[in-house]
């Protein structure tokens, strides 16, 4: 696995974290809508999952043609 799929992976991982953390801030600033705020920080890290996913895939599919045609560069 290149470096390049690696950081498509973390910046993936990266991004859903900063999304949970703006639905915690939003949770907890406003307990009162915490029951509605949840569901749509969810839906929302999925999104972010989902768009960073396709980045992520392309880079591990260039690494497995590199790989099968033995190019290490």
């Amino acid at each position: 696995m290149s470096g390049h799929t690696v950081a498509e992976f973390c910046y993936m991982l990266a991004s859903a974290a900063v999304t949970w953390f703006v639905a915690w801030g939003a949770a907890w600033s406003y307990p009162q809508g915490a029951g509605t705020i949840w569901p749509i920080g969810w839906v929302s890290i999925a999104f972010v999952v989902g768009l960073g996913f396709k980045p992520f895939w392309d880079s591990w599919r260039a690494d497995k043609l590199r790989a099968r045609h033995g190019d290490d560069g």
